[in-house]
Formats: structure tokens, sequence, C-alpha cells
């Protein structure tokens, strides 16, 4: 078994049109000490046919999952077959920096004490957009961790496709499937209740947006996500911050509301079975943190607005 320096992971479904332009950014990379592995979720198109026009390269492995095992159990899938020092995901619709990998090994060799490092990234596609972090360079991890939760602020970590970590970081757990949206961000901050991080302010990863994102309806999974989230943050405190730092009160109450308002945007057609299943989610979050009314109010009040 060989060990490369970096494992770079391509978790697939579906994404046959995009998976040989991602493989391509992995391997015009100017840092060339790594293995390519993707881990097809049982994919119905051509993605298979794709893959195995790369293997050739002696660096690229492919490997499908005989059922889909959903999103967040295939990126632990992936981690089974990393054999690397460095770990750096990579999705199958997104492309890499030519430089992205040389740096950042460069980053976690100069320094011990830092367990994931990070950059800038841009979208592409149907929406441009550059994704800045408000950090820059070395940071205490517990120091992220804070800013990262305070305020709801999210992950300005950043997504999969641009971060790198260390495979002795797994020592705190895999991503946690209990989470959709979230699942990343969980999974950076965990990790940095053991070590630092490490912002490269420079756009080294870039993230497509397409026809195949943000339906309303994976939205509204994705706001009760941010919910169960902070909600978590609360009552198991698994990063290790002192609950002061937080304002986590006031997230909670926020992410609240967001789910609330789920109930109003889906009363005009409870007839879908699968709409009713997210109202009733909604409802119950609302009536748990006792935002009903207020939900109410604000709904009233946008309305209002709307009509003068």
């Amino acid at each position: 078994m060989t060990h490369p320096k970096v494992s770079i992971l391509i978790p697939t479904y579906n994404y046959g049109r995009f998976l040989g332009e991602a493989i391509d950014s992995v391997l015009n990379q100017s840092f060339t000490d790594f293995e390519v592995i993707i881990v097809d979720n049982n994919s119905t198109d051509n993605t298979e046919n794709v893959a195995k026009t790369y293997l050739h390269d002696e660096r690229v492995s492919y490997y499908k999952n005989p059922t889909n095992i959903g999103m967040v159990p295939n990126f632990n899938k992936c981690l089974e077959y990393a054999n690397g020092e460095y770990i750096k995901y990579l999705m199958a619709d997104d492309l890499l920096h030519p430089d992205v990998i040389a740096k950042f090994v460069h980053i976690l060799d100069m320094h011990e004490n830092v367990v994931l490092v990070t950059s800038d990234s841009q979208a592409f596609g149907l929406k441009t957009e550059l994704r800045t972090s408000p950090l820059r360079f070395l940071q205490n991890g517990k120091d992220v961790i804070v800013n990262a939760i305070r305020e709801g602020k999210g992950n300005f970590i950043g997504e999969p496709s641009t971060v790198m970590f260390r495979a002795s970081n797994l020592q705190v757990g895999k991503f946690n499937p209990a989470y959709s949206c979230l699942g990343d961000l969980d999974f950076w901050l965990r990790q940095l209740t053991i070590g630092d991080c490490y912002f490269i302010p420079e756009v080294l990863s870039y993230f497509r947006v397409h026809e195949d994102q943000g339906s309303n309806t994976q939205n509204y999974f994705n706001w009760f996500d941010e919910y169960n989230f902070y909600k978590r943050v609360k009552t198991v405190n698994e990063y290790k911050v002192p609950q002061e730092a937080l304002n986590i009160d006031k997230v909670i109450k926020k992410t609240s509301l967001k789910s609330a308002s789920v109930m109003y945007r889906l009363l005009p057609d409870l007839r879908n079975k699968k709409n009713r299943t997210m109202f009733m989610r909604a409802f119950k979050i609302a009536l748990k943190e006792k935002v009903i009314m207020s939900s109410l109010i604000i709904q009233f009040s946008k309305k209002k607005k709307s009509y003068n």
C-alpha cells in the first residue's frame, strides 16, 4: 500500500457531466504526491464511464457503492479509502486552482499546530461571487470556533472543496450524518478543538453554481439544519467553548424564527405530503421555542409592506 502525502477525495452522484473537469483540475496540480479517490454513490448517469477514462493514471482509483447511501455517509465512505497524511475533498462539480495543494501542504508542513487550512473561493456558473473569510492567516482554533458560532455567522471556513486537514484529526470523528448543510462546519469545528486554523487570502478553489442546486425544499431543510446545529451547540457544547462567549440564545431565536417561516410559505400547498411533513417540522420548532406569535407578526409585517 502506498502512502501519498495527500488524499484527494471526490464523492459524486450523477455528476458525470462535471466530473472530468474536476479530475483534470487535480491532475494539473503543481504538487504531484497525491492520490485521487472517486467514490460514486451508485450513479445512474455516465459517471462510471468518465471516471474509468482516468484509471490509466496509477494515482487515480474509483469505487462505486452498490446502493446510494446518502451524501454525508458517502463523504465518510471516502475516508475509508484514504491513505494520505493530509486529506482534501473536491466536490465533483467544483474545481481546484493549480497551486492549491502545494500551498496547503506547505502550511501544514510548516505549522505543526495547524490542523486545517483553507482559503478564499470563487463561485462560477449561474452566479459569480467571491467568497472571502473575515479572518486571515494563522488563527487560534478556539477563537475561530467562537467567531463561527457567535451571531450565527455560519461556515466562513469553507465548503469541503476549500479545506485541507490532517488525517490524524479523525480522532474527533467523521462527518455527522445528522446534519445536511452544516455537516462540514460541524466537522471543521470539532477539528479546531485540537488545533489551529490557517486562512490563505487567495482564491484557490472554485464552487460551481448550477441548475441542480438551491431548490426551495432543500433550502427549508437547510434552515431546519441551522436550528438543530445551534440548538446542539447549547445543549451538548462539543466544541468546548464558554457559552457566554457565543450569545447562543439569540442565534437559536433567529434560526427558530427562520424555520417557523416555513409554515407560512407552505400553507398554499399542504396537499403535498412532503410539504405537510416540512410544515409539521417547522411547527414543532416554533412551538418548542415559543415563537409562533412572533413569527406570525413578522409574516404579517412583510405582507403589509408588500401592499404599500
